[in-house]
This record gives structure tokens, sequence and C-alpha cells, in this order.
């Protein structure tokens, strides 16, 4: 009889990891949070509290911009806390930025403007809700200079890469299928726009080109100049040139093209991004560079799950969210999944706001311990439990105190 409620929990999660959203799939290679983002720095306080150190992963804008100055292609590097390489992320140029109360819809790309980038570079920060340490806004020179030390990529097209000239006319920069390009039609296939040509069919063309870099690099580049040491950046060459010395990831926001109504009162060419999706990723792959939502009295957790699976993480982040709490960081640790979801406390006080946690996420268990991670109030550690309370698909409680869902 024993056997039966475990094979329905193995069920469950099999279920969960396999075929819940399949717009989220992990590519071949990236790993989700930093297995060592943490260390033991800082020694124990006098109440034999041990604070782990989050490592330092900062994060630059890498944007291109065309003749035209339109921006064609935005990019985010996050740096690897405690080596060299790290993840570089896209998200469409014609997102819809995060307004003010009374302000008109935009998108991002938009703020760009007679070659002033204040508007939008605090525009993408406030999409993502991190701080750059740099930006870098190119053009075709300035890219094929950053680009330089890749050499010949080979790249995977979906379809051809068209860009409509001074003349009206259209140029092929780039056909579809596999085929070997040297870096300066790397720099034109993000620099390309067709007149008229929707966002969401040239934005499978910049993940191409980041992977493409991403495979080229390998294990790292060995540079004339290397990098010093793991020392924080404060320029887009030196991000740059320290993200192709290791392993770099590549990751691509979904995105939702929005449709003509309140949130696009023109009916223009823009896409909204899962909010839960662009949470998890920064809180996993640049958690000391997120500002936070800044809303008071929100807890700041940490999300370790063992399933591995981008699925799973970004389903509790957005109920983590809903429930408001602020996601400070978000790690894979080794499998497989104990069998009740655990939280895990340093200061008793803070329970009161985690109350009606299992309303949001199943069943979980309440224990203390001697270790966190600086500012981190609560650690969560994924289980079981979570894939058999996801079985049902549990609505999200509508009395929530913190983010909204969408």
């Amino acid at each position: 009889m024993t056997a039966i409620p475990q094979r329905q929990k193995q069920r469950a999660i099999v279920a969960l990891c396999c075929g819940v959203a399949a717009a989220l799939m992990v590519p071949a290679g990236l790993v989700i949070g930093y297995n060592s983002v943490l260390n033991s720095g800082s020694g124990t306080n006098v109440n034999d509290v041990k604070t782990l150190k989050i490592l330092n992963t900062p994060v630059a804008l890498l944007a291109t911009v065309n003749a035209s100055r339109e921006i064609t292609s935005i990019n985010v590097i996050a740096l690897s806390g405690n080596s060299l390489g790290g993840t570089i992320i896209s998200l469409p140029a014609k997102s819809i930025a995060e307004v003010l109360e009374g302000e008109e819809p935009r998108r991002v790309s938009d703020s760009y403007s007679g070659g002033d980038a204040t508007a939008f570079v605090a525009d993408v920060e406030g999409l993502l809700d991190v701080s750059f340490s740099a930006v870098g806004i190119l053009g075709r020179a300035e890219l094929n200079d950053l680009f330089k030390p890749i050499g010949p990529a080979e790249i995977l097209l979906d379809s051809d890469v068209g860009n409509t000239e001074a003349d009206g006319a259209l140029r092929i920069v780039s056909k579809l299928g596999r085929t070997t390009v040297e870096t300066a039609t790397l720099v034109d296939i993000l620099l390309a726009r067709q007149t008229n040509q929707d966002e969401a069919e040239r934005f499978n063309h910049q993940k191409s080109v980041l992977t493409a870099i991403g495979n080229t690099v390998g294990l790292g580049i060995a540079l004339e100049t290397e990098p010093t040491a793991l020392a924080s950046p404060t320029d887009i060459g030196s991000f740059f040139q320290r993200l192709i010395s290791g392993p770099v990831q590549v990751w691509q926001f979904s995105a939702t093209a929005v449709p003509g109504g309140d949130l696009n009162p023109y009916s223009l060419d823009m896409y909204q991004l899962d909010k839960s999706e662009v949470t998890m990723i920064m809180a996993s792959v640049a958690p000391t560079s997120i500002t936070g939502s800044g809303l008071t009295g929100q807890l700041s957790v940490q999300i370790d799950s063992p399933f591995n699976n981008a699925v799973v993480s970004r389903e509790i982040v957005r109920r983590l969210l809903a429930a408001g709490f602020n996601i400070a960081l978000v790690r894979e640790v080794p499998g497989p999944p104990q069998e009740v979801t655990r939280l895990l406390y340093v200061d008793s006080n803070i329970l009161a706001g985690a109350n009606n946690l299992a309303d949001f996420i199943g069943e979980v268990s309440v224990n203390r311990t001697n270790e966190r991670a600086q500012g981190i109030d609560l650690q969560i550690i994924v289980g079981a439990t979570f894939a058999q309370f996801l079985e049902s698909n549990p609505d999200i409680p509508t009395t929530t105190l913190g983010v909204d869902d969408e």
C-alpha cells in the first residue's frame, strides 16, 4: 500500500517537470542560479548565526543602435560572481515599459531619442528591477570592435535576415539555415531591421547571434589583455571581455504581443515580458544587482530548488510574488527533492509575515536555522509537496499584500 502514494508523488513531479510550460524550456547548457553564489566570509554574530555573503554579480546593458538611431536589440550581461564568464540575456527592443500611474504606455526603445540614453536606461532598469554598473549603446563600428575577439562563428537562423537600406531597398544580410559567418555579419544581424517588420519576426535572430557567440567562446577565449582578476568592470568593453573569457550562458526572455487596448492605445508593435520569469532569472544570475520591489515591509526570500527546472522555479516565484514576498535569490541545489517544502528562518519575529504561505505553495515545514545569506529573511527549499500541490492547478489567493501576479 505504501507504494501507491510514492507513485503518485513521482507522477506529480514528472508532470510538473515535463509539460507545464513549453515556453520556458531551459536552453542546453543554461544553469539557473549559481551553485557557488554564496561564501562564508562573514563568520558568526553574537547570536551564533552565520551570515553568508552573496558574491558580487554586476550587470551591464548592451544595446545596439542603427544608422537611423533606432534601438535594434537590448541585451543584459550578468557576470559570474566568482569566475570568468557569465550570462547574456536578450529582451525585445519594443518591450512595454513600466510606467507611473497617469503616464501613457510606451516601449522602452521609444525612450531613446536624440542620442540621450538616460530615459532609455532608466526604463530598462525599471523593467528588470536591476541597477546597471555599465552601459553600452553601440553602433556598427563600436560593435565590430567589441565582437572582434570572437572571430568566425557558426550561426543557425530560423528565417532570412533582411535590412531596409537608406534608399528603401531590401538587402538580405544572412539566409535561413546554418552557416559560418564573420563577426561583421553578427553585427549586421543585430542591427538589421525591415520597414514594418514586427519585432516578433526578428527576435529569434538576436538569440541566434548570442548563441553563436556562446558556442564559439566555449570555455573562454584567451585574450591578449586578460581581465583584471574578478574586479567589477565599469565599462561595456571590460564587461564583455570578462564575459567571453569564460563560459557564456544564453537566455531569452519570453514575450507576448500586447493587443490594442488600454495597455496599447495606439496598437503599436509592443511586447510584455513575463514578470515571474524576469524575477526568476535576475534573482538567479544577478542577485546583488536587483533593486527589489521597493514595497515597505516585504520579506526577502531565497529559493533553493532541487528540481533544476525553469518551470518549477518560475511557478514558485510567481506564487511568492503574489503572496507579497521580495525574491532576492534563486539557486539550483542538488536533488532529489525532499518530501515537504521547507521554510527556514533565523528570526522568529518575521514568521507572522509568512503565516498564510501554505495557501500559495502548499504544505511547508517551518524550522529554525543558524545560517542565512545576507539580507535574506526566509529560505525556502522546494519539496515534492509543491509538485503535488500544483497537480490540481490551484488558484492563487486573491487577497494579496504585494506585487500583482501579472
